[in-house]
């Protein structure tokens, strides 16, 4: 019966599931809070099992109830109102094990009521409070779960219940032997005597705030800003003056000269560019050659340069491609090999020491009047160097220039000249049989072509006039072929000069001066050519005067020569012009 008829009633079962807990922990309901068991265990699950939940649950009692429930209480039956859980839709369907009715049959207490509320400070206003005859029927009626025994060593945690503690969870094998490993106590070791050492000597450890020697770290610290600012400072102006040299900053406008010759190198190449101002620096010029200069692109030759022009400007105004004007020379007759080639390199057509090498020891081709010549002096090529006008580039290489006055000399002393040196030579033999030479004698003076333009030089620097020059030749010739005994002495102060190089005021001194072109002192013709003459001074030496001179001075009224047989008359003269 219920005192409160508006409360609705409970569930048996439910009111159930809230006894009172155990001994052994909190009762768990044995539908609604029992754990489903696991599906290798469902066949030794106890009196029930809850299949699918299929059918609603539905606590109205109908005149078709279930005859075990109406049995178990039949006067609650007749006065419990009608009740049901509408608002319960979970199916439930119970299989029930044989012999499970007679137990909850006889454990139904004879007075159950759904409708006095508890008032028990504990509960919790959800439930009823459990009957203690209900559960004492449960406790005497319910089958006694048989007790777990756990082995004693398990492969996986799973098969554990979870109401076993974890002090009686069985080891695995690998856990035993790590726990026995564990727990087991340390081997004594021995003890390792301990040495006292004495204190360390050496200085004490620097303070906190203190560095090197002792040093106050924000000193050393400034120190350091101070070095990095003067190197930084260093570093910048040595740019920036070595910016300036090579981009020629701040220089004033001069024109410069120099001459590069062929033996120069790179390193005199710079310090004669430091020589005219040109750069400051020539370890500087040095390094920006090794990177930015080809091999060959600064030539020997005679370059008009500036104080404005910067490193690469230099290069550029040194190189060939830079200039190649083509400059005009006349060569006059006469001149000597020094004196052609300062004049080639006064009119930027090459330099004197590239023309010097290249004489010596350049490739001149092959040229007749060459054969026999003695090479390795610098001026082994004088009188081949034919005197004309030439056009010559500027800047040209001193192979060019040398080989294009050989070939000059090389056409126009032609075959119809060189034919007249038999002719020479036999009026040499008349003069010499004339003057009582021997055979033997005569064929060793028989004169070649080289000698030939040897007497032309001395020719060329001895006559005042091309009509003269005939007669020097004559008057040469006799002094060697027809002075009696022996040769006589040429006397010619042009042989002298040359061999003083180029001294013009001779002294007495500078006659009595023994040099292999001193004619004063040797008799006979000089060693070689003494300059390059002109095609008229060769046809004189080739073809000479038939005369009896063998003196000459010039007459300075006329601007020529006098010519004497005797000494007497030559000296009379002299003392005539003296006045």
């Amino acid at each position: 019966m219920q005192d409160n008829p508006n409360e609705q009633g409970k569930p048996r079962f439910l009111a159930r599931d809230d006894a009172a807990p155990s001994p052994e922990g909190p009762y768990k309901g044995r539908f609604l809070h029992k754990d489903e068991p696991e599906a290798e265990d469902a066949a030794e699950a106890p009196a029930f099992q809850t299949d699918a939940l299929d059918i609603p649950l539905s606590f109205e009692k109908t005149p078709g109830e279930d005859s075990q429930e109406a049995a178990a209480d039949p006067e609650d039956a007749a006065e419990a109102p009608a009740f049901q859980t509408d608002a319960l839709d979970i199916p439930l369907s119970f299989e029930e094990a044989p012999g499970e009715d007679s137990q909850e049959a006889a454990a139904e207490p004879e007075n159950a009521s759904y409708g006095e509320a508890p008032t028990d400070a504990g509960f919790d206003g959800l439930h009823e409070p459990p009957d203690p005859d209900y559960t004492a029927g449960i406790s005497e009626d319910l089958p006694e779960e048989p007790e777990e025994v756990l082995p004693e060593t398990i492969d996986d945690y799973s098969e554990i219940p979870d109401d076993v503690p974890v002090e009686d969870v069985p080891l695995t094998e690998e856990d035993a032997d790590f726990q026995e490993l564990f727990s087991a106590e340390p081997e004594a070791e021995d003890e390792i005597p301990v040495r006292d050492h004495p204190a360390p000597k050496g200085r004490p450890k620097r303070r906190k705030g203190e560095g090197l020697l002792g040093i106050p770290n924000i000193l050393v610290t400034l120190v350091w800003i101070a070095i990095i600012l003067a190197i930084g400072v260093t570093l910048g102006r040595m740019i920036w003056v070595c910016a300036a040299d090579v981009l020629a900053f701040g220089r004033e406008d001069h024109k410069v000269t120099i001459t590069i010759s062929s033996t120069d190198d790179i390193d005199d190449i710079a310090q004669k560019l430091k020589s005219a101002n040109l750069i400051r620096y020539p370890g500087l010029f040095k390094l920006y050659a090794s990177f930015a200069v080809d091999e060959g692109e600064i030539q020997p030759g005679i370059w008009d340069l500036n104080t404005l022009y910067d490193y690469h400007a230099l290069v550029n105004m040194m190189s060939p491609s830079s200039h190649r004007s083509v400059v005009t020379i006349m060569i006059p007759e006469g001149s000597s090999c020094r004196q052609i080639f300062e004049l080639l390199q006064e009119k930027r057509v090459c330099t004197v020491e590239a023309l010097e090498s290249y004489a010596a020891t350049g490739d001149l081709g092959d040229h007749w009047f060459l054969d026999g010549l003695t090479r390795g002096d610098k001026y082994c090529l004088e009188g081949y160097l034919f005197p004309d006008t030439y056009e010559f580039y500027t800047n040209d290489t001193a192979e060019n220039v040398l080989n294009k006055m050989l070939n000059n000399f090389d056409s126009r002393v032609d075959e119809s000249i060189r034919g007249q040196l038999d002719s020479l030579n036999g009026y040499l033999v008349q003069l010499m049989t004339n003057n009582g030479r021997d055979s033997e004698y005569i064929s060793s003076h028989m004169l070649s072509m080289a000698d030939v333009i040897t007497v032309a030089s001395l020719i060329e620097k001895e006559s005042a006039s091309a009509e003269e020059s005939y007669t020097i030749a004559s008057v040469i010739y006799n002094r060697l072929y027809a002075w009696g005994s022996t040769p006589a002495y040429l006397n010619i102060d042009a042989a002298v000069i040359y061999g003083l190089d180029g001294k013009t005021d001779l002294t007495q001194a500078d006659l009595q001066t023994d040099t292999p072109y001193n004619t004063y002192l040797h008799t006979g013709l000089t060693p070689g050519p003494i300059t390059n003459p002109g095609l008229n001074s060769i046809k004189a030496a080739l073809a000479p005067q038939n005369t009896k001179y063998y003196y000459y001075i010039l007459d300075p009224a006329v601007g020529t020569h006098h010519f004497s047989s005797t000494l007497e008359e030559h000296e009379a003269f002299r003392e005539a012009i003296r006045g």
